[in-house]
């Protein structure tokens, strides 16, 4: 399984279909290659019509992950954990999860958040677990960094059997505050309304916390 970050997609014409699995960057000419990892959505609920009441170009935190397929990004699961990178940085966050022996980069699928600085999409730049396979279900994370702050999709997954499943948004959600409440993090009393209600349980707010000076 190999690690790849940064790569960006230009949202303009994104939702065009193109050949060969490929998309052009208007104005850059660079194409998006297969996407690393499975494209198969196994690990989320794919679910085409979510719509968020926010515009995910609106705010510096990501909204939505997205895969891609067939030539678009769609939207599959809700991001509902978000740093302002403030008195902490990108790093600072993912050395919480390392910290707590989650394993980096685990068996999972490729996914990008859109970067609305850069405008384009940005596949995952660092994700973690509590196990590196999951096979009896566990917590899961994927981070970006956009705009100067950090973005989480946190989640518990079924068992592995064969393929992962969602059991819980709120929950992944909860034990990040956890983690990093106990880590001496602030976290927020009040949450930041991203309006990316999904189910099983998201109700489409994002937990906010904030690094110590």
């Amino acid at each position: 399984m190999s690690e790849e970050t940064g790569l960006g997609v230009s949202r303009r014409g994104l939702f065009s279909r193109v050949g060969a699995g490929c998309l052009a960057v208007v104005g850059g000419g660079l194409l998006l290659p297969d996407p690393p990892w499975s494209p198969d959505p196994a690990d989320d609920t794919t679910v085409h019509e979510m719509v968020s009441e926010v515009d995910e170009s609106a705010v510096p935190y990501a909204v939505w992950q997205h895969k891609y397929e067939n030539g678009a990004f769609e939207p599959t699961a809700p991001v509902n954990v978000v740093f302002p990178l403030e008195q902490a940085t990108f790093q600072d966050v993912i050395d919480v999860f390392r910290d707590a022996n989650w394993y980096d980069y685990p068996e999972e699928y490729a996914r990008y958040a859109w970067d609305r600085r850069e405008e384009s999409f940005t596949l995952q730049q660092w994700t973690g677990a509590e196990t590196y396979f999951g096979k009896v279900g566990r917590h899961h994370v994927r981070c970006w960094q956009t705009d100067g702050t950090a973005s989480i999709q946190a989640h518990v997954d079924t068992a592995a059997t064969p393929k992962h499943g969602i059991v819980s948004y709120a929950q992944g959600r909860t034990a990040v505050e956890d983690l990093f409440s106990a880590a001496g993090w602030i976290v927020d009393d009040e949450r930041l309304p991203l309006g990316n209600e999904s189910d099983p349980d998201h109700d489409g707010w994002a937990s906010v916390i904030r690094g110590v000076e």
